[in-house]
């Protein structure tokens, strides 16, 4: 049985400034946009939860909502990769690549 580590087991006040720390460092070291399989993962997860898309007004409330969890969910792992602005614009491009290719079912 795998023993999970979690910042509660590692931190008097789970929340607290070394806490936070080690947890924003965490992140950076799982998702080192460096690594190619990274950069792979976060172009899916930002075309997959919308991350850069508005919602349209015609979309139904339930599924509003379930979009909006989507890039909350992703928003949150963005906060902690720390990426440079070009980093940035790069994961723009390779999420509305992977978008265009996934509406196309595939690079044209």
């Amino acid at each position: 049985m795998l023993n999970w580590l979690t910042l509660a087991r590692l931190f008097r006040r789970a929340r607290g400034d070394d806490a936070a720390l080690k947890l924003a460092l965490a992140y950076h070291n799982v998702f080192d946009p460096r690594n190619e399989d990274v950069q792979i993962v976060l172009a899916d997860l930002a075309d997959y939860t919308g991350f850069y898309r508005v919602n349209g007004e015609s979309i139904p409330p339930d599924e509003r909502a379930f979009s909006d969890g989507k890039r909350a969910a992703f928003g949150r792992l963005f906060r902690f990769l720390n990426l440079s602005d070009e980093e940035r614009a790069g994961l723009v491009q390779a999420a509305r690549a992977e978008s265009l290719a996934s509406a196309n079912e595939g690079i044209i």
